[in-house]
């Protein structure tokens, strides 16, 4: 048992010393101040639970309290029971850090699945600035699952067929002359990306002679009005009918479509998995939407014949969400093709059926709250147990200060343009450092992405998954405020003054001695640690873990100002200093590694 564990079981055996009652697992807090106890348990829910008021409950449980090894004392500070902990306590903690190999992980999901989907590019550009949100967030999540003990299973699911994709193509049958990726120098991605570009420049200039030809000014028009005037022109333009006709030829698998469609796929699955490389994001598992849109036809059958879904004269199949204060919703044709919800509702009880989950998490976009909202719900009406362990991460829109990304117009800030931007970003601080360390040529390299990707990532994770946010290089990268390259730098300085010391004892070895205030709340933060990464998983939020890395790393560098390590007043208390110093260092490096940031030894 961990040393945070005891103090929980010494205040359950006391709660049920004086009220005869059992509680479950909760959650202490940390005082604002020292002089208010190391850790404060809140009486709010017990208050209730025994029809008392918290405060009086409160000091009646300190007036009781009898102590255990690790307490001097207890006392209430209104409705909170503050627990004050010896010596003893913070020494047996370092013991237990330094002991535990694999500090921070726990064992609080185990015998789970846990399932959880993001990126889903599509195949007909570059990802970009959206995606990248997407990847590390997902990525993250997977991260900390996996540190709280879930059987975790990462999925991507590539939307590679489509309207979309068959503009590229089209565009590069008509206008590319054969160019590849190795003829043109370009990731494969960004060669297919140009020519999706190409397509809506084309497309723009035949609104344009349309609208001129009927005397049509948009800028005019209600947006009812534009869209009414937009889809009148896409129906009978001559491009639209060329990309209909190739997207047909391809769902009748017309050998030269398909041989067209594979090649330019393989290009950008190639520029992908640079892309992926250079933000470190890995999957477990793969979906295509070429295979699974034919899904779902067998679970509309179904849904027909429980009547969850019904059938209107021209054969198309509705779902009624009258009672749900939502839109009917269409989940099949009239000519028998399905849609989104289709397809969606047949890959996940696939899913389900292949990896048995007791829970699945969609990362993706806020724009698709809606679609969720029902596809969960169908699944939930045809009858499926485990939809109520599906949850959909909500995240907000990413943009740069230069406003919202427009792919088709080929406004986008891609993700390989944003990676190498941090890269030479970084090297640029870096090079104003007042203190310069000396390194290769290649090792500067290798730190400047490093610190460039941190600072990227920790900006993007830093923030509650929910809020829109706007990605600002400048402020992203800075050794000082509430930043990755500031946690990084903290390591960095930690890695230094190690590598200096002769040697750090073990700390059982080490004779006693009265830590002080900054030590003592050095070693309660690092205790939180495998808690913060539980809170992570539970509420789906790694911003939960950045902010403790950032409350860590700021603590120590209070402790590191006020006291000296290598030049302390004894060998005793330089080794207790050492030891806390290299603990904190360690789970620096981990946290943010659950991050996907890598921890440079020197900056």
């Amino acid at each position: 048992m961990d040393t945070i564990a005891k103090i929980k079981e010494d205040i359950k055996l006391n709660i049920k010393s004086v009220y005869k009652e059992e509680i479950d697992d909760f959650d202490l807090d940390l005082p604002p101040q020292e002089k208010l106890g190391d850790y404060a348990f809140p009486c709010f829910d017990l208050a209730k639970k025994l029809g008392k008021n918290p405060v009086e409950l409160a000091k009646e449980l300190a007036d009781k309290y009898q102590t255990g090894d690790l307490i001097n004392n207890a006392k209430n500070i209104g409705p909170y029971l503050n627990i004050f902990v010896n010596n003893d306590f913070i020494k047996e903690s370092i013991n237990e850090i330094a002991k535990n190999k694999k500090f921070g992980q726990s064992k609080y999901g185990q015998n789970q699945k846990v399932l959880i989907e993001f990126s889903g590019p599509n195949t007909n550009k570059p990802q970009h600035i959206g995606h990248v949100r997407n990847d590390c967030l997902g990525q993250a999540l997977v991260n900390i699952y996996k540190a709280s003990g879930y059987k975790t299973t990462a999925v991507n699911i590539i939307n590679d067929r489509g309207i979309h994709i068959v503009k590229s193509m089209l565009a590069w049958q008509k206008f590319a002359d054969g160019e590849t990726p190795e003829s043109s120098g370009m990731k494969g991605d960004h060669l297919v990306g140009k020519y999706y570009v190409k397509f809506g420049q084309l497309l723009k200039e035949e609104e344009k002679k349309y609208c001129e030809a009927k005397n049509i000014d948009l800028i005019k028009l209600s947006n009812l009005e534009r869209r009414k005037v937009e889809n009148k022109f896409l129906a009978q333009s001559p491009l639209m009918k060329e990309a209909r006709t190739m997207l047909v030829a391809w769902e009748n698998n017309h050998p030269e479509i398909r041989k067209l469609w594979k090649m330019m796929n393989d290009w950008v699955y190639q520029g992908y998995d640079k892309t992926y490389r250079d933000l470190g994001i890995e999957f477990d598992h793969l979906d295509f939407e070429s295979d699974t849109y034919l899904l779902g036809k067998n679970i509309i059958e179904l849904g027909l014949k429980r009547k969850v879904f019904l059938k209107k004269e021209d054969g198309s199949v509705w779902m009624d969400l009258s009672k749900d204060d939502l839109d009917d919703k269409i989940v099949l044709r009239a000519d028998g093709t399905s849609v989104y919800l289709t397809q969606d509702l047949g890959t996940a009880v696939r899913r389900f059926e292949k990896f048995k989950f007791d829970k699945s998490i969609y990362v993706v976009a806020n724009e698709q709250d809606h679609h969720f909202k029902i596809l969960f719900l169908a699944l939930a009406r045809l009858g499926f147990d485990w939809a109520k362990n599906l949850h959909h991460l909500s995240y907000g829109m990413m943009s740069l200060p230069g406003g919202k990304i427009k792919s088709r117009e080929g406004k986008t800030a891609d993700a390989d343009d944003l990676i190498a931007g941090m890269k030479n970003k970084a090297k640029e601080v870096m090079a104003k450092a007042e203190k310069k360390v000396d390194t290769s040529e290649a090792d500067t390299e290798q730190i400047a992405e490093q610190v460039g990707l941190g600072a990227l990532k920790f900006f993007i994770l830093g923030t509650n998954p929910q809020k829109n946010i706007v990605f600002n290089p400048e402020e992203s990268i800075s050794f000082d405020g509430y930043t990755g390259t500031f946690i990084q730098y903290t390591h960095a300085r930690i890695s230094t003054m190690l590598s200096k010391a002769d040697k750090v004892a073990n700390i059982s070895k080490i004779k006693d001695f009265d830590f002080n205030k900054e030590e003592k709340k050095l070693v309660k933060t690092l205790l939180m640690f495998t808690e913060t990464i539980q809170k992570s998983a539970i509420n789906q939020n790694p911003s939960l873990l950045t902010q403790y890395l950032f409350d860590l790393a700021k603590t120590y560098n209070n402790f590191y100002q006020q006291h000296s390590v290598l030049k302390a007043e004894s060998e005793n208390v330089k080794q207790i200093r050492l030891n806390i110093s290299k603990l904190t260092k360690q789970v620096l490096k981990d946290g943010l590694a659950l991050l996907g940031i890598k921890a440079p030894d020197m900056m």
